[in-house]
């Protein structure tokens, strides 16, 4: 009897085992979910940079690309949205093949961006972008794609790879200057030339999102490290920034006398800004302001303001202009184009770039073209 009490005890040990096990096994087949591929192909839309600015440059070149893949679990909360894969290449590829899980995911590309780590999609579309990071052939632009991935396995012969087309967008802004008029008929300064030394912007926002998403106006009003060359042109700009801002002191353009044409051909690239005429401030401290074209020269030829080729005996003159806003739009918006095709100016400008100092008795009329890379609206007007 004792030797049939022991058996019976052993069996139910064992049927006691398989009963804590079963479960877990359950359990692991559950979770090995599976997978799929995804065949990422990026679309990145061309702009008429090359037409309109009358130089050689390269807007739309994919220098690095990363993919990442997050789960699709809530639009709400992307924070849910925890990432699963992410591939990044420095070849120049639009076209990239992942391997993932089955399942509705978001699909981020990150184009001329440094390389960069995230554990969900909040992290990514808070992440601040800085204007250094761009130059004229490196250019930062974002897309993002909703996908179900489908099973797929070659060797079982099972399903196709999911595709994922991605359209993205530049994180910044093009403002280009093709040419400068000179008028002085029929005024004091007839007989007069314009030496031009420098173009540049001030107020530049240096940041903004990989969401797209602008600085607000209070930010841009709480801190000036929202901000490049905020009312003055300082050292403490990076060097990178300051090539996409303009040319300080390099310029040695003449029109005239009287009349005249002189192509410019420079672009500048800038972040979105979200100032209006409404919030625009021009005070010393950090606030929101509009971002502004500022042309810088030198009047010389006429009695009392200066003769000869000397322009430190010249007049100075500074003409500042406000980039314009598009009709459904604040001031300037992300993967959009500011084309100025010319300026023409008639009168002296101010002493100063700064612009409660506006021009007096003068007048910039500017035709610019507003739209996005690939799409035009075209706005005249005048300061």
């Amino acid at each position: 009897m004792r030797k049939l009490i022991l058996t019976w005890l052993a069996v139910g040990a064992l049927l006691s085992c398989q009963q804590t096990t079963v479960p877990e096994e359950q359990e692991l087949l559950q979770t090995d979910t599976p997978s799929g591929t995804l065949l990422v192909n990026l679309i990145v839309p061309g702009g008429p940079g090359t037409k309109v600015l009358g130089s050689s440059t390269d807007e739309d070149r994919v220098n690095t690309l990363q993919i990442f893949v997050f789960k699709n679990i809530s639009d709400s909360n992307p924070a849910l949205n925890v990432k699963e894969t992410d591939h990044w290449v420095s070849d120049g590829s639009t076209t990239l093949t992942l391997n993932t899980y089955v399942g509705k995911k978001k699909v981020w590309a990150l184009v001329n961006a440094p390389r960069q780590s995230f554990d969900n999609e909040e992290a990514l579309k808070t992440h601040y972008s800085r204007l250094e990071e761009n130059t004229p052939t490196h250019l930062v632009m974002v897309g993002d794609v909703n996908v179900e991935v489908s099973e797929y396995n070659a060797a079982a012969a099972v399903g196709a790879p999911t595709p994922a087309v991605i359209t993205v967008r530049r994180l910044g802004a093009r403002i280009s200057i093709r040419n400068i008029k000179l008028d002085f008929t029929n005024t004091s300064l007839e007989g007069c030339h314009l030496d031009i030394k420098e173009v540049y912007i001030l107020n530049a926002v240096n940041t903004v999102s990989l969401a797209g998403t602008a600085r607000t106006t209070s930010e841009l009003s709480a801190s000036s490290s929202c901000w490049y060359n905020l009312e003055a042109w300082n050292d403490a700009i990076p060097a990178a920034a300051k090539d996409l801002l303009g040319e300080r002191g390099n310029l040695n353009l003449s029109i005239g006398p009287t009349t005249g044409t002189q192509d410019l051909n420079r672009f500048f690239y800038v972040y979105p800004n979200v100032s209006t005429a409404a919030n625009d401030n021009t005070d010393a401290s950090p606030s929101a302001r509009l971002t502004r074209v500022i042309l810088h020269g030198y009047i010389r030829g006429a009695a009392g303001r200066g003769s000869g080729d000397d322009a430190t005996h010249a007049e100075e003159s500074y003409y500042c202009f406000d980039i314009p806003k598009s009709a459904d739009a604040a001031s300037i918006e992300s993967n959009h184009t500011y084309d100025i095709e010319s300026i023409t100016i008639t009168m002296a400008g101010g002493t100063s770039d700064q612009p409660d100092k506006r021009p007096k008795y003068g007048k910039v009329s500017a035709s610019v073209s507003v739209g996005q890379w690939g799409g035009h609206t075209t706005l005249t007007y005048e300061l």
